[in-house]
């Protein structure tokens, strides 16, 4: 499917908001990782979803700075998710992509921890869940 119409990894991938078979938010592409070959063009191997690549792209040091309070801080791995391009399932506005339950756990695991953590114990926390 998509190898009929070549995907330009800025315009179609960067930042595009990713989507589950259920039109479930999970992030956005916060980065695109390239295989170099020798004697031959380079080949996307992965989308990074993360909040602290998002941050080393904005600027290495702010990323550095996130990554140590994360650990610091966070009981929650701040650890980047890294997708194939297999897991594209339509190019569009957004990024459908077709992964496992665990994949999905992983890159809601900030949010989820925010939910149980700092959303529950405030008032009417329990009730504005979805």
């Amino acid at each position: 499917m998509m190898a009929d119409r070549g995907i330009n990894l800025v315009r179609d991938l960067l930042d595009a908001q990713l989507l589950d078979g259920d039109e479930r938010r999970l992030g956005r592409v916060d980065d695109v990782l390239l295989e170099i070959r020798d004697g031959r063009p380079p080949r996307v191997a992965a989308m990074e979803v993360g909040a602290a690549t998002l941050a080393r792209r904005i600027n290495p040091t702010l990323g550095r700075w996130v990554r140590r309070a994360a650990i610091r801080w966070l009981p929650v791995s701040l650890r980047p998710a890294r997708l194939p391009l297999t897991t594209l399932r339509a190019v569009g506005v957004d990024l459908e992509i077709d992964i496992d339950e665990a994949t999905k756990r992983r890159l809601l695991r900030v949010e989820a921890w925010l939910r149980r953590r700092v959303v529950r114990p405030l008032p009417g926390g329990k009730e504005n869940e979805a």
